[in-house]
């Protein structure tokens, strides 16, 4: 079974179609040197207008953040094209045939959430634009004293850009904790021998610190947001942002971790419940027959069934893995570093 294909595309990832079908190349490096090179372009264009006598700390800064802006598209379309995809297909070797309908409807209505953005793009747009009008003392060491100066605009063209693109990036954070949520609400069997070591369960979580290590990249624009607080005159409307965005960090692994424990532990525990009275009802059995044959039957039938008992019992459950959990760590490091740096750099 298969996702439905005809289900819509993210408008970023219609764009980057557009390029990928005309190249040579393959997506990635076309998507670099097409969508993700317009935060460069931009860049280019403000710094030959304003020069390039502008600090260090600026332009290091904000090579970064358009470097986030050049990643972005890349991770947008993975996302779209193989991590959503993959998810769906995993999760299916671990629900019941009847589950794995109900699985698909649900991937499929999720595919098509993900790609209706528009009231969110408007909403993180305009709060990002707004943040930046109001920090305009920041661009004073340019030279740039007015809204309708050319630098301004091109700046505020570039910031446009970015803002739309790291929308889509809540819209896939938000995605995947619905999504997840959902899916994790059908029946799910627990393999003991699962290479995963988890269970076979490990699939939930992996798409959950896939998406947050994809929304991590959003932490290189972090030294150029700090950089506009200190400088910009409006310090709480950045340092919100900042916050909006280190709670989507935090609420993208912490949520699905919480959520997939507990309905792993939930299954497992019903799994061993249903064990533990089987084996229950046949020491009984066992007790009460005379005949050795028999006997030997239900011994054996016990025995197999302890063992089975003991392996569920020893299955590690998400996120008990040091694979997952050095994930998970270097997933939420970057952003929290840069945080780190300016609390006590300040």
């Amino acid at each position: 079974m298969k996702m439905d294909e005809a289900a819509g595309e993210i408008w970023v990832n219609r764009l980057s179609k557009f390029f990928i079908d005309r190249s040579p190349l393959g997506a990635v490096p076309t998507i670099l040197l097409t969508v993700g090179a317009v935060p460069y372009l931009l860049t280019a264009v403000f710094l030959g207008i304003v020069g390039l006598d502008v600090r260090p700390l600026f332009l290091v800064s904000q090579l970064l953040a358009a470097t986030m802006g050049a990643i972005a598209p890349v991770l947008i379309w993975k996302y779209e094209t193989v991590v959503f995809p993959t998810f769906v297909e995993r999760a299916t070797e671990v629900t019941p045939y009847d589950d794995n309908r109900e699985l698909m409807s649900i991937a499929d209505r999720y595919k098509s959430y993900f790609s209706d953005v528009g009231a969110l793009t408007a909403i993180w747009t305009v709060a990002v634009l707004l943040v930046l009008v109001a920090n305009i003392g920041y661009f004073r060491g340019f030279g740039i004293t007015s809204y309708v100066d050319p630098g301004f605009l091109v700046y505020l063209l570039l910031v446009l850009w970015i803002a739309v693109i790291t929308a889509v990036g809540i819209r896939m954070v938000i995605t995947t904790n619905l999504c997840i949520r959902e899916i994790g609400e059908l029946d799910f069997t627990i393999d003991p021998l699962h290479p995963d070591g988890l269970g076979g369960l490990s699939t939930i979580g992996y798409f959950a610190i896939r998406t947050t290590t994809m929304l991590s990249i959003g932490a290189l624009a972090l030294p150029l947001a700090f950089d506009i607080a200190r400088v910009g005159g409006s310090s709480g409307t950045v340092y919100a942002l900042v916050a909006v965005y280190i709670g989507l960090i935090v609420g993208s692994f912490a949520f699905p971790t919480v959520y997939i424990n507990r309905r792993a532990n939930e299954i497992k525990r019903d799994l061993l419940n249903s064990k533990r009275e089987r084996i229950h009802e046949l020491h009984t059995d066992l007790l009460a027959n005379d005949d050795p044959e028999e006997m030997d039957t239900l011994q054996i039938k016990l025995e197999e069934l302890r063992t089975e008992y003991d392996a569920y019992d020893r299955v590690n459950l998400y996120p008990m893995s040091l694979s997952i959990a050095s994930r998970l760590v270097s997933s939420v490091l970057l952003p929290f570093a840069f945080v780190l740096f300016e609390t006590y750099a300040a």
